[in-house]
């Protein structure tokens, strides 16, 4: 009992190391909310970045391209439909919707490969056969494209320029160009 009576009252004094240590938990306990991002809520706005996504090109879009009637011959077909989907590889499979450029009737898919260049922003290249009306093969096409996708990852705007070859691997001397302009294909129900 008198050792218990002859302890000191004053507080435990903390040693150099453990003092440095509890004032860096607390420094750094006070700084980490300006340091480390905060969460953004979003509502459908435009700053929304299709939240989960992390990748707001992938998946499949209506495009309607529009071609530079300047950089075609006359008669060309200037506005038409292509549905393409970008896969999380980087591979593009895509197809026509109407009377393209590939022929009469919807062209066959095109395959090509995209890559990132910067925020939401783009380059692609893809290859597709041409026939004619008989459906005997005439060349192929090659379309380099740069496009983006808005903030809210639901619209998709670019541009393209074609290269067009023979069958015989000749390349054409003119090279049509023009833009395009895609939103996502929706989901419906099925009722």
């Amino acid at each position: 009992m008198t050792n218990m009576l002859n302890q000191s009252t004053r507080l435990p004094r903390l040693t150099k190391i453990k003092g440095l240590l509890l004032a860096s938990l607390l420094a750094g306990a006070l700084l980490a909310p300006f340091i480390i991002p905060a969460q953004k809520a979003h509502a459908g706005n435009d700053d929304s970045d299709l939240g989960a996504n992390s990748e707001p090109l992938l998946g499949t879009w209506l495009v309607q391209v529009t071609l530079d009637p300047n950089s075609v011959p006359p008669g060309t077909t200037l506005v038409f439909t292509v549905v393409p989907t970008f896969g999380a590889g980087g591979g593009i499979v895509q197809g026509e919707t109407g009377n393209g450029p590939g022929g009469v009737g919807g062209a066959p898919e095109a395959h090509g490969n995209w890559v990132k260049t910067g925020y939401n922003r783009y380059a692609a290249t893809t290859r597709a056969p041409d026939y004619d009306d008989a459906h005997h093969f005439t060349g192929e096409r090659k379309v380099k494209d740069i496009f983006m996708v808005n903030r809210r990852g639901d619209e998709l705007t670019g541009s393209f320029k074609l290269d067009l070859i023979q069958a015989d691997g000749t390349v054409l001397p003119f090279h049509p160009a023009g833009t395009y302009h895609g939103v996502r294909m929706p989901i419906e129900p099925l009722n």
